[in-house]
């Protein structure tokens, strides 16, 4: 399992292999049927507490309830920016491996914003990476052929996202959808004439 990472290259890859693995092993495998609930959340007792402030996140059409969901999954932990942006990469991990819809994770996205107005900064940096990453699947069907029509998705995407202030740069767009897909050289080529 090749832990989810971004443009960058983040020194916390070992956390995110046990967050792959956890969300394979219970959602794709069934691991937690096979074991104890006690052995599985002893094994993976962090991973375990973010899916509760995930499922906080994605079950609650309240912001406050969504935040209220998410203080007390994570009692006891510093909720500070790094902390939500695990949470959310445990969303986008459920997302990317096809275990939640796209609806879900943006909602889960959306109620973040809402409930966490201290965390803003954070949760528009996760919504910039999410919206590069959905333009990067368009760009690898095909779908994007110029810079005028990757303009135009860079903010429709961040529109239907409905985060402020959430459209990511062209280069950022290019360098995401680099790692997670085969781009197409005419698109990287917009990149170099920009930069």
């Amino acid at each position: 399992v090749d832990p989810l990472r971004g443009a960058s290259k983040p020194a916390d890859l070992y956390e995110k292999d046990l967050m792959s693995l956890y969300i394979i092993g219970k959602y794709g495998l069934g691991l937690d049927k096979d074991l104890s609930p006690e052995v599985f959340e002893r094994i993976f007792t962090v991973e375990h507490r973010y899916e509760k402030a995930a499922e906080a996140l994605m079950k609650n059409g309240d912001p406050q309830a969504a935040r209220e969901g998410v203080l007390k999954a994570l009692e006891g932990m510093d909720i500070n920016g790094s902390l939500m942006a695990r949470v959310l990469r445990f969303v986008f991990t459920l997302h990317y491996y096809g275990f939640i819809t796209r609806e879900e994770f943006e909602k889960a996205l959306r109620n973040a914003y809402k409930a966490f107005p201290e965390l803003e900064d954070t949760i528009r940096r996760f919504a910039k990476f999410y919206i590069a990453y959905r333009i990067g699947e368009e760009m690898s069907r095909g779908s994007v052929r110029s810079k005028i029509e990757l303009d135009v998705l860079r903010n429709k995407v961040a529109l239907d996202v409905g985060i402020p202030r959430a459209v990511p740069r062209l280069g950022y767009v290019i360098d995401v959808a680099k790692a997670f897909f085969v781009v197409p050289k005419k698109i990287l080529q917009l990149k170099e004439k920009r930069s």
